[in-house]
């Protein structure tokens, strides 16, 4: 997305829609992702490409969950880091 970050949007979203599930999605692995400091590695994370029961799995696994809905309720905050290899500009 030119203008945010899937974080910063989802932080967004979540003030309008408290509660609300979040899967974040990218060509790159949740590995690197977390390492780089995008993502908190406890964020719901599926890496492209998927298979559709790929996601299902995923969707059914974030709707069935205790765990906070989304990263803006976490207590840990995803990190952007603008200076990234992960970040396009």
């Amino acid at each position: 997305m030119p203008q945010m970050s899937g974080p910063e949007l989802a932080s967004q979203i979540a003030v309008h829609r408290p509660g609300i599930k979040v899967i974040f999605t990218s060509g790159y692995t949740d590995d690197a992702i977390a390492r780089q400091g995008i993502l908190d590695s406890k964020v719901a994370f599926v890496q492209k490409p998927y298979r559709p029961k790929e996601l299902a799995r995923k969707i059914r696994e974030v709707l069935h969950t205790n765990a906070p809905a989304n990263i803006a309720e976490r207590e840990t905050q995803p990190v952007l880091n603008s200076q990234s290899p992960l970040t396009k500009t």
